[in-house]
């Protein structure tokens, strides 16, 4: 079992914030904030039939006939990846997933230790570049690591807070109040999204570490340097595709042990989300802290409250099992509770932290905190699964 200490910061400062009345998300302590709603997810073709050479694209190294596993060594692969983290009171799971991927990427072809840390905050901020609202994906985040890599936590650490137009945190009134200024102009809400001025990115050296400038910040310009270092050594691809189209491609993936990121349209009761009781949904908790998500079945309270509440939510696939079975209690329309049972499932690390969601989370008898399990069915019809292409580092 992981003890992921930057979570339990996290989860303690989601508290103080909560407790000092200065956050709007007071009482939500189980985080679980979601994305927007995807608009351009393309569910994987399953049971691919086009000719061999078309289905292997991306997957280097396997034997030509690609005689399918029925699961891969999810194991192996959690233990490359770094610690489960939480978004806190801010909806970045893309950010967190895009980032995580990033982070096992560079474990599994650029020979870092699973200790590395990379900034959610970094990302987010240019992510929210030119934006009035939250919410990114995968082939944006994927885009913008490429451009302008990365820099580390320790270097530009993740503010859980969510910014508004009332200024409620001393930070935010330093970087972005004299924003205000701009009228008609999007600068002020995109620095409230991403934490600071987006202009920053195009500033020179010299004025970031001018004092008598606007935009001086010795924070931010040794995080820009860093990023672009590792950018420059590192964030090397093999290519610019990002999307993978099948299930033949994500599974062979997996059995290589390279993980993908998955957005999915967000389904409160599949989830088990805290919502799925206000929305009238029903929720099923011990399924919450198991981490398992089951499926929005047709006729369901899920099927169709969920979409009168639309959102996304982003997750890094660490393996699959075609022979698990997953059985969820579902409230039909009607009131009546049905179960079904669901065979298939794909394995994934989460941000939400370890506290609530999948606490109780294990594999093979070993304890995965803030891991879950989705169903094929959910995840074949309402996801869109994505690669990071890193080259591997050539040694001499």
């Amino acid at each position: 079992m992981k003890t992921n200490q930057k979570s339990k910061w996290y989860k303690l400062a989601a508290i103080l914030i909560a407790c000092s009345g200065l956050s709007a998300h007071a009482g939500e302590e189980d985080g679980a904030f979601l994305d927007p709603a995807y608009k351009h997810l393309t569910p994987p073709i399953v049971n691919d039939q086009r000719p061999l050479e078309a289905r292997n694209l991306w997957l280097e190294g396997l034997p030509q006939d690609m005689a399918e596993l029925s699961s891969s060594d999810t194991t192996s692969l959690i233990s490359k990846q770094t610690l489960v983290k939480s978004q806190i009171a801010r909806g970045t799971c893309s950010i967190f997933s895009a980032t995580a991927m990033a982070e096992s990427m560079l474990v599994i072809k650029r020979g870092f230790a699973n200790t590395v840390d990379l900034s959610e905050e970094w990302l987010e901020y240019l992510a929210m570049k030119g934006k009035t609202g939250d919410g990114s994906h995968s082939y944006r985040n994927f885009n913008l690591l490429k451009r302008y890599g990365s820099p580390m936590e320790s270097s530009l650490p993740y503010i859980g807070q969510e910014w508004k137009e009332t200024t409620n945190f001393p930070l935010q009134k330093e970087r972005c109040d004299r924003l205000k200024e701009f009228a008609g102009t999007n600068f002020y809400k995109s620095c409230l999204l991403g934490h600071r001025d987006e202009k920053l990115i195009q500033t020179s050296d010299q004025e970031l570490s001018n004092p008598e400038s606007k935009f001086y910040d010795l924070q931010f310009l040794n995080a820009r340097t860093e990023a672009a270092q590792l950018r420059d050594q590192e964030f090397i691809m093999t290519g610019g595709y990002y999307s993978v189209y099948s299930t033949y491609q994500v599974k062979g993936l997996l059995r290589q042990g390279i993980p993908l990121t998955l957005g999915i349209t967000f389904y409160y009761g599949a989830w088990n989300h805290r919502y799925s009781d206000k929305y009238l949904i029903g929720r099923d908790y011990n399924n919450w802290i198991k981490g398992i998500v089951g499926y929005p079945e047709a006729g369901s309270k899920d099927a169709v409250e969920s979409p009168k509440h639309p959102a996304g939510h982003s997750i890094l696939i660490v393996g699959y099992d075609d022979n698990k079975v997953v059985t969820t209690k579902v409230k039909m329309e009607n009131g009546e509770e049905k179960e079904f049972t669901y065979k298939g499932v794909y394995y994934f690390k989460n941000s939400w932290g370890t506290a609530e969601f999948g606490r109780e989370f294990s594999l093979e008898n070993e304890s995965h905190p803030g891991y879950g399990m989705i169903t094929y069915k959910y995840a074949h019809e309402h996801g869109g699964f994505y690669q990071l292409p890193l080259a591997e580092k050539i040694t001499q």
